[in-house]
Parts: structure tokens; sequence; C-alpha cells
């Protein structure tokens, strides 16, 4: 007798673990695949998906009419090539009990499921050396589910995976901004949430100086962006106060300028600072990317440029180093045969030893430069005419920019010089002559004054005889 209890207690257990709906998790927002019972196999198996509070058929399988969806279904369901019910994107109201039917002839088989919760809680942006928390909840089930976090995978990053429903994570940097991924593994089955992680930093500064030159390029565009494409609404959210473009010219580095300015709202622009020399250009900011476009280069953008964001907590920025390479001639660029004339590669102060300059010309070897980056002509000649390539290099041959200047070498205007040499001869002997003809003149007439004759008269009254001087 108390054999057949426990046979009938056994019984009762397993007929309640067979009506025990099977646990699949799912997250809001993401996708599931429900999987019918696979040992049907026949090929004329007609499979029907219900809701368990619906009579009515979610979406069906007939072997003669194909895939049919029910009437007035709002759950986003489709059919796997295998049948299995995939739902996608998940709502709050597929979390339900689902019941699988399939027939072939008079055989049915039933199988029944029910759709439980997995929830990441909204993780705000955190700001870069900030600490990250992160929580994946499953809701309470039959099973025993087991969590894995996955981190993002960015390049130069290595992070390993944590075992834990909540983790903290320290001193966040660009590598942890991304999808985080929370693996649910649970009765030989797994499923996937995700939550997308921001992490509030500048792209790094570039390592060396941005090299550039008049000859090269007529515009420069200065670097500057976010390192995750963060959507501005989310950096509002966290405090963002406004930013700017900052200059230190290289001729006058206590003097730095404000270029731009951040205007924060709806519309994020850079607006150009009043009473600003620059030709920097105002624009709308609609992505990452915070870079000075298009500045027309000359020797005064040489200098330090600082970008930086202003938050209610802290002040994120970067610096680019902007060099103008330039090739000057002592005697311009139009010079005549037989001047001396110097050349000189510079980037307005000494070049750094890790850097070599090498000469290109319209001759078949360049005069020996001494030092490298300047050249000496004692005495040009029409060789000399086309361009001279200056051209600035790593120590291992890469290029980094080059400048050009093109000398044209004109002959130099002898017979000019000799009509004039001709003219000023001629002036200088007709006033010789006019001279000689004016001392002349001046001469004749004193020698005519003093020969001139003595005049003489005769008195009425008595005198002595003879003639009396008057």
């Amino acid at each position: 007798m108390m054999f057949c209890w426990i046979l009938i207690s056994l019984l009762v257990r397993f007929l309640k673990a067979q009506e025990s709906p099977i646990v699949i998790y799912a997250q809001i927002g993401g996708n599931v695949t429900i999987p019918r019972d696979s040992s049907v196999t026949a090929d004329n198996v007609y499979v029907n998906w219900f809701r368990a509070s619906d009579k009515n058929v979610t979406i069906s399988r007939n072997p003669q009419g194909g895939i049919q969806l029910g009437k007035n279904v709002k759950t986003h369901a489709s059919l796997s090539s295998n049948y299995d019910l995939q739902i996608s994107p998940v709502q709050d109201f597929d979390f339900d009990v689902w019941r699988n039917e399939q027939h072939v002839l008079t055989s049915t088989y039933v199988k029944i499921y029910k759709l439980y919760h997995v929830t990441i809680p909204k993780v705000p942006a955190v700001m870069f050396g900030e600490t990250l928390s992160l929580e994946c909840k499953t809701d309470s089930s039959s099973a025993r589910p087991s969590i894995t976090w996955i981190p993002p995978e960015n390049s130069g990053c290595h992070q390993v995976k944590s075992y834990r429903e909540k983790i903290l994570v320290k001193d966040v940097s660009r590598c942890h901004s991304g999808v985080w991924t929370c693996q649910v593994n649970y009765d030989g089955r797994e499923t996937k949430a995700t939550t997308t992680v921001f992490v509030i930093d500048l792209s790094p500064s570039p390592p060396d100086p941005i090299y550039t030159s008049l000859s090269s390029s007529s515009t420069v565009n200065i670097p500057c962006s976010l390192s995750s494409n963060i959507p501005w609404s989310v950096l509002n959210e966290t405090g963002l106060q406004g930013g700017s473009w900052s200059f230190t010219p290289l001729s006058d580095q206590n003097q730095p300028q404000t270029l731009l300015s951040l205007s924060v709202g709806p519309v994020v622009r850079w607006d150009v600072t009043p009473g600003t020399n620059s030709r920097v250009k105002e624009r709308e900011l609609k992505d990452k990317d915070l870079s000075i476009h298009n500045l027309p280069v000359s020797e005064k953008i040489r200098g330090e440029y600082s970008c930086s964001l202003k938050f209610k907590s802290k002040t994120l920025s970067t610096k680019v180093k902007v060099e103008v390479l330039q090739v000057n001639s002592s005697g311009g660029s139009r010079v005549h045969e037989g001047q001396s004339v110097n050349l000189t590669c510079t980037l307005g102060h000494s070049i750094a030893s890790d850097l070599k300059v090498d000469w290109k010309c319209p001759l078949p070897s360049c005069p020996p430069p001494n030092p490298q980056h300047l050249i000496s002509i004692p005495e040009v000649t029409m060789q000399h005419n086309g361009q001279w390539k200056c051209q600035l290099l790593l120590k291992n041959g890469t290029m980094l920019t080059y400048a050009a200047l093109s000398l044209k070498i004109e002959k130099a205007p002898v017979d000019v010089w000799l009509c004039v040499a001709i003219s000023s001869g001629v002036v200088v002997f007709i006033l010789l002559i006019v001279i000689a003809i004016i001392g002349f003149r001046r001469h004749k007439q004193i020698m005519m004054y003093r020969r001139r004759k003595t005049r003489y008269c005769c008195c009425k009254n008595p005198q002595p005889k003879g003639f009396y001087k008057t």
C-alpha cells in the first residue's frame, strides 16, 4: 500500500513538472527566440503559437498555406526556419506564458513557456576618471541563472569579464565606453542583455605636432573630438557648461588668444570670439568632431592650440602644436644674375635634433647646405632659375611636409646702366662747358672794366696851359 502511494506521489510530481512552464529570459527592446519541440520533425506538421491568456493564435505554420499572423496581434512575432517563435523587439506585454501546439495527423504536442525579465538599470554617462556602476537583474524563477558581464571590445584595450550581478569599475577611460553585455546562463540556455555606456572624454592629443607649409596646402584642420560618439543631449544632461578653442602664438607665448567659444543649447556651435584676428570659422556641431576646419595657413598660425569642454565637475582639454615650414630668400623671389642669395628653410625656430632637412633644386646637384637649413649662393646664374624645395623629414626618412620657392633669375640691366652713365657724362660735359663760358665771359667783363678810356674836360676859367685830369 505504501509503495502505491509513493508511485502516485512521484507521478503527480512528474505531471506537475511537465506542466511547469519552461523559463525563458529576455530584455525589453531586445530579441528572443522561444524554441518549439524539435523532436517533432514531420514535414506536414502544423505549428501554432498562442498566448496562454488568448485563445486566438498569434502566429502559425500551415503546410499548405505557409506562415500566417493572427488578427489584431501587437507582438512583433515571426517564425524562424525551424518554426521557433521569434519576438523582436520584445515589449513589456510580451512577458507572458506562451503555448506551442504542434499537430501531426491525429497527434498533438504541447509545450508551455514563460518569459522573464532581464533588466539593466539605465546607466548615466560617466566622466573620464570616475567610477562606473553596472547591475544586471533577473526575475525570480525556477531556474538559477548565472551572470557574466562582458566589456566592450575597443582597440588597444584589454579587459576581463566579471561574474557578479553588480560591478563597479573605477577610474574609467575610453576603453570602458561602448556596449556592455550581461550574459545570463540558465537551464542550458543563454540570454544576452545589453546596455550602452558613454564615457565622456576627449580623444588623446596627437603625439607629434602638425606640420604644414605655405606651398603644400592652403588650409589645415586642427583636430579635436570626443573619444566616442556621444549625443549632445547626453552631454547637456551631464552638465556641459561651455567650451573653447584658444591659441598661444609661437612669437609671443605670454599672450594666449581665445578663438572660438562653445554655444550650448538645442543647437551646439562654435562661435567666433569677438575681437579675434584669426581667420577661424564658426560652425554647427552635429557629431563628436570638435575640430577647427580649413584654417588658412600662414606664419601667424604657428603655435599651440588648446581645445576644452567645461562641465560642472571638471574641464577636459587637449593641446595641438602646429608648425609651418617656409623657404625664405634674402633677395626675394626675383634675383638679378650675379647677386648673392641665401635660402633658409625655417619653422620660425631651430629645427629639432630628431628632424632633418633635404633640399631639392633645379641644378644637377644642390649646393651643400651649411648648416642643413641654409644654402648660400655667392653669385646666382641662370642655372639657379626654378623651384627650390625644402623637405622636412624624420630621421628614418619619412617626409612630414615640404616648402617650395620659385627663384626667377633676371639678367643684370647692363644696357640701362650704360645709358645712365653716358647720359650722366653728357650732362656733366654740358655743365662744364656752361661753367667755362660763364667764367670766360666774367673774365672778359673784368678786363674791359680795367681797360676802359679816361675822360677829360676843358675848363672856361683861365688855367695854366695844358690839360687836366677830371
